[in-house]
């Protein structure tokens, strides 16, 4: 490998990116906004070690999924019977197991022979007088757990992704609870992280029958007293808040033909009172779910339902199927808040936050010290040896490993990589890595000019030898990076992606920049002897 033309260049260009990717970490505010439109503009992150922030313990109610489990197949038994024309007299969930009566043993029957097609694989299905009995197998129970505690971890990382802050660290702590650290964030964004995480964020649409100031002249409305009478309507009390005096309490539709679980997407808007509001639209099936519900309600008021309360209930004009908006009292945080949650979808089950606190940056602040002050002792320990054994060459190690670390912090910095006490361990290991691959192939020049050959001679086949050599110690090494990476969580995925950027660049640095380096000195020069 001459010092070409091609390889100075290449060189020269990698350098001025690394030192333009890691504009932002040394400016940080003050970088120009012009700067994120051409270039990364996160730079190095610091982790919850280094730099404080929030910690959260998350509990998720897994059990809950159990309970939704049983009451879809109660639905879905109510749905295939009434085609047969066969009522369920009475219904009771205890635990992991739901009970159907019925009239008669011919409607039981029947019952039975639905149940065992559709739920033998997940059942154990049995009768009793005039009951059928769900007892759900506990490989089945242990696997809906297992799923809605999955759900719930990747809907707060859609979340808290999206709040713009530091990467986070999500991660399952044991059966059913899930650990969140946030660095960087502060004590003003504990509160708005939480409600964010807990919120439901279950989206219905309804037909509204009445509305009114109380609860009282609704149901009077409809000839009933009690919102119990409602339901053989098929109907039901809903709470309101759209902002007008008198409408407190709605009388709604039981069912909801579509809700949040069809939305493609919702952004923060402005309504024509220049409000805040939140934009939806929705994906194909939910589409035309919409538009069939609109069209065929013309005239009446549609219930935007959030969290069990109406937030607005426009009144229909004509056939809607893209989009819609919902309205109410929002600031503009809560409307772009709300648009955050309903575009990562609502948490499968409840969840509660049972610990929580704000870690201060002291810490970290004398993590970073002991880590700088133990790469800085390192690498002019390091600089000192090579300038000492290998003369010359060793003061072309130096260069390539200053670059080297040069090249390792501005791809960090482009990749937004968190940068953690075991990352920084990680550059000091690439720094030790560096040096090593560098002394195996000096050692190689060295045995080459034993044999007698010439400067150049030994320093071509001294390389040329060595490659393979540094390639296997380093590419065995980026496996068990990878590795790491794959399986790691938090700090450990930070330490190994530190050290699998670190790796590429040391073999870049080793193999190319050292000797591009060093044939710029020697290859045009009648070299009687190396400086090694």
């Amino acid at each position: 490998m001459r010092a070409s033309r091609g390889w100075i260049l290449t060189i020269l260009v990698i350098t001025v990116l690394s030192l333009t990717l890691l504009a932002p970490t040394f400016l940080g505010d003050s970088i120009p906004n012009w700067w994120g439109k051409l270039f990364p503009d996160r730079g190095i992150r610091l982790g919850l070690d280094l730099k404080g922030g929030i910690f959260l313990m998350i509990g998720v109610d897994s059990e809950k999924g159990v309970e939704q489990e049983l009451d879809s197949i109660q639905d879905f038994m109510n749905l295939e019977l009434k085609e047969d024309k066969v009522l369920i007299k009475g219904a009771n969930q205890v635990d992991d197991s739901l009970t159907l009566q019925f009239f008669s043993k011919s409607d039981l029957d029947k019952a039975k022979s639905v149940a065992e097609t559709n739920f033998n694989d997940i059942a154990d299905i049995g009768e009793d007088n005039l009951s059928l009995n769900f007892d759900l197998k506990s490989a089945y129970v242990a696997d809906v757990e297992e799923r809605a505690i999955d759900q719930v971890k990747q809907v707060i990382e859609n979340r808290v992704a999206e709040l713009g802050l530091v990467e986070p660290s999500i991660q399952k702590a044991g059966d059913n609870r899930i650990l969140i650290q946030v660095p960087g964030a502060s004590e003003k964004d504990r509160q708005r992280i939480i409600d964010i995480i807990k919120r439901s964020a279950v989206l219905e649409f309804k037909i509204v029958s009445n509305a009114g100031a109380t609860e009282e002249t609704v149901l009077a409305g409809l000839g009933v007293s009690t919102p119990e009478e409602l339901e053989e309507q098929g109907l039901m009390l809903v709470p309101g808040n759209t902002g007008a005096e008198n409408e407190k309490f709605f009388i709604a539709t039981t069912d909801s033909p579509v809700t949040g679980g069809s939305l493609s997407g919702a952004r923060l808007t402005f309504d024509e009172f220049g409000k805040p509001a939140v934009s939806f639209s929705f994906k194909g099936e939910g589409a035309s779910k919409f538009g069939v519900l609109t069209e065929q309600n013309i005239g009446q008021r549609l219930a935007i339902v959030l969290d069990g309360t109406i937030k607005s209930a426009p009144t229909i004009q004509e056939r809607i199927t893209a989009q819609g908006r919902i309205t109410g009292n929002f600031t503009t945080e809560e409307a772009k808040d709300l648009a955050l949650v309903l575009r990562s979808g609502a948490l499968p089950v409840p969840v509660e936050i049972e610990q929580e606190r704000t870690v201060g940056p002291s810490l970290g602040k004398e993590s970073i010290d002991k880590g700088k002050l133990s790469m800085i002792i390192g690498g002019i320990l390091v600089i000192i040896f090579m300038a000492f054994f290998y003369r010359l060459q060793g003061l072309v190690a130096d260069l390539a490993l200053v670059l080297n670390m040069l090249f390792i912090m501005g791809f960090l910095s482009a990749f937004g990589v968190t940068l953690t006490l075991p990352g920084i361990a990680g550059l000091v290991l690439t720094l030790g890595m560096a040096v090593d691959g560098n002394i195996i192939i000096f050692e190689r020049i060295k045995e080459e000019l034993r044999t007698g050959k010439s400067p150049l001679a030994a320093i071509d086949a001294g390389y040329g030898r060595s490659l393979w050599t540094v390639l296997d110690a380093n590419i065995t090494t980026l496996i068990t990076a990878l590795i790491l990476f794959w399986f790691g969580t938090g700090p450990i995925k930070g330490f190994a992606a530190t050290l699998s950027i670190g790796i590429i660049s040391t073999v870049f640095s080793n193999v190319v920049v050292a000797r591009v380096v060093t044939n710029l000195i020697y290859e045009r020069k009648k070299v009687p002897a190396l400086s090694i």
